[in-house]
């Protein structure tokens, strides 16, 4: 399975220096670079249940690993998968 991937939507593209919108990056990789942004940068936003942001990102692809002590999507697809065994 392909490995996750995020792409900045341009309409937070001030808030993300270094990323190109349109682009696709590692997901695991933009996680870093968001936690550093709420971190450090403005503007300063709410968490939502997962870093990268859907509100911030499109995704695409498969799998990835929890990196934080965030919510992943790899965590919520587990989470369903044991719900669904169980």
């Amino acid at each position: 399975m392909p490995n996750r991937e995020g792409s900045l939507k341009q309409e937070y593209r001030d808030w993300y220096p270094g990323v190109v919108p349109g682009v696709w990056y590692p997901a695991e990789w933009l996680a870093k670079i968001v936690l550093e942004q709420r971190r450090s940068g403005e503007p300063h936003w709410e968490f939502e249940d997962r870093v990268p942001p859907n509100r911030h990102f499109l995704f695409r692809g498969g799998d990835s690993r929890p990196r934080t002590g965030a919510r992943t999507r790899r965590s919520d697809n587990l989470g369903k998968a044991e719900a669904e065994s169980a």
